[in-house]
């Protein structure tokens, strides 16, 4: 009897179905973990926007020595809320959208707008809502979705979150 030496065609396709069901279940867990890390910088980017715009208007809205009503638009949709400060170089103070890409700025009197979303994150839905003189303190209602752009619609990119709050002047 001769000593063959190698594999037969069998251990070979066997040795064949085995790497490749190996190398599919590596290659799924890479992409899973592309996706989770994709989708966590998303909302990561989103929140942290959100929080620092919300931080930066409420701060504002609290420094101002009052609102000037007739020069804001409360209510509907693109809202713009303009603040009358006691500093003359920064009065008024006016917090809007730009019109042509949804981010959010400052104007500050005449210099120019600041702003305060990075580009991968939009605004949209941004409403004021005017309660001074509804209480003893004179106050700011805020709403707003803030979303990531997203031109591709890809799923591990979708994000928006939509926030309220009431600010009061001081």
């Amino acid at each position: 009897m001769k000593n063959k030496n190698g594999f037969t065609l069998v251990e070979t396709m066997v040795y064949i179905a085995i790497l490749s069901m190996a190398m599919v279940g590596f290659i799924t867990f890479v992409m899973s973990i592309s996706a989770a890390r994709n989708k966590n910088y998303t909302v990561l980017e989103v929140q942290a926007n959100t929080r620092q715009a919300m931080e930066i208007i409420s701060q504002k809205i609290r420094d101002a020595a009052d609102v000037k009503i007739a020069s804001s638009t409360f209510g509907s949709d693109p809202g713009k809320l303009t603040l009358i400060t006691t500093n003359t170089s920064t009065n008024p103070t006016v917090i809007d959208l730009t019109t042509q890409d949804g981010s959010l700025r400052i104007t500050e009197g005449t210099s120019s707008p600041i702003i305060i979303t990075a580009n991968k994150v939009l605004v949209s839905n941004l409403v004021f809502y005017n309660y001074t003189g509804t209480s003893r303190r004179d106050s700011i209602g805020i709403a707003a979705t803030f979303s990531y752009y997203n031109p591709g619609n890809d799923i591990d990119y979708n994000f928006s979150q939509s926030v309220r709050s009431n600010i009061s002047l001081h």
